[in-house]
């Protein structure tokens, strides 16, 4: 659905029998906008494949520091970052320990360069940093942040794809309320107790589906013991 096309239906439902005959076109984008952000946040926090998509990532010899800030869609958080080897994808590992011995002698190359990573900011950290280059040598699922329709927003305007249609239903529900209770608007107001309990049906069935796994599948790392290269 089209954003000028919610715009329509969310008219209907505050009682405005044309677009713009009380809350104009600017002031329902808005509220869209939103309402859209209110639920697309959860789903991103949610880390279930929500707004999930796969980019390569080069990987430059002596350089630990991998950006994303440019990355289309913008990234939020890594689902899995992938070793590109010879004969397949081998995981890689968070490194979680801040105070973990990084070796920074004997680091293999090629297929015998695995590293481990972590988070600085939009960066991506190797850990260790590699001594050779490798093109498109990591392939990485990422979590990104869906662009939010606004009230400058074309008609044409259309959601991301990953959104669930499904929660339509509480996008105009939300938008209208909020519409409806910023102003007192003639022949609407009685409505909201009604909207509003239809919107608390609504959201309870969308908490139910950001059920999180506690118990993800451990993977099973196969990297160099680098801290073993010594001994």
């Amino acid at each position: 659905m089209t954003l000028g096309e919610l715009v329509t239906e969310i008219s209907i439902i505050v009682g405005d029998k044309v677009v713009g005959e009380y809350f104009s076109p600017i002031e329902i984008k808005r509220a869209v906008g939103d309402a859209y952000r209110y639920y697309s946040m959860p789903l991103v926090m949610a880390g279930e494949g929500y707004f999930e998509t796969t980019t390569n990532l080069n990987i430059v010899e002596n350089q630990e520091s991998i950006s994303l800030a440019s990355l289309t869609p913008s990234f939020w958080s890594v689902s899995v970052l992938w070793r590109k080897l010879s004969t397949g994808y081998q995981p890689l590992k968070k490194n979680e320990q801040r105070y973990k011995f990084i070796s920074t002698i004997g680091i293999g190359a090629g297929d015998t360069y695995i590293p481990e990573y972590r988070h600085r900011g939009t960066n991506l950290i190797l850990t260790p940093a590699p001594i050779a280059a490798a093109t498109d040598g990591l392939k990485m699922d990422y979590v990104y942040i869906p662009t939010f329709p606004n009230q400058l927003s074309v008609d044409g305007f259309t959601f991301d794809v990953n959104f669930p249609t499904i929660f339509e239903l509480n996008i105009k529900l939300r938008s209208a309320i909020k519409l409806l209770e910023s102003k007192d608007a003639v022949g609407g107001v009685s409505d909201i107790n009604t909207m509003k309990s239809e919107l608390a049906d609504a959201d309870a069935y969308f908490q139910s589906t950001l059920t999180v796994n506690e118990n993800p599948e451990a993977v099973e790392y196969q990297g160099l013991d680098y801290n073993a290269i010594l001994t």
